[in-house]
């Protein structure tokens, strides 16, 4: 005797009935194709961090750091009113 197993026996119904459940499915997935967006609608990922080898200005202290972030929405330690994209040294970023 054969240990095989025929799809079927785990369909938990005749083949007819395997059938009709794999196309409902076929909808759904039509539906979440439709709803995706646009490839010019979706945003760009931007960076948090950047490091220079030979060194860059803290836009909020002025000193010269081979690593920076940006200051993002508390901007930075003494300068709380800094631009959230502004490029901040460890020692300035409001963590």
């Amino acid at each position: 005797m054969s240990d095989d197993a025929s799809l079927t026996d785990f369909a938990g119904g005749d083949a007819g009935e395997a059938d009709d459940e794999a196309g409902a499915g076929d909808s759904e997935i039509d539906e979440l194709e439709r709803d995706e967006p646009d490839a010019d609608a979706t945003e760009t990922p931007t960076y948090t961090y950047t490091s220079t080898p030979d060194g860059a200005e803290c836009d909020a202290c002025g000193e010269t750091v081979e690593t920076r972030w940006h200051a993002g929405e508390g901007g930075a330690a003494d300068a709380p009113d800094l631009d959230p994209d502004a490029l901040v040294c460890p020692d300035c970023k409001e963590w």
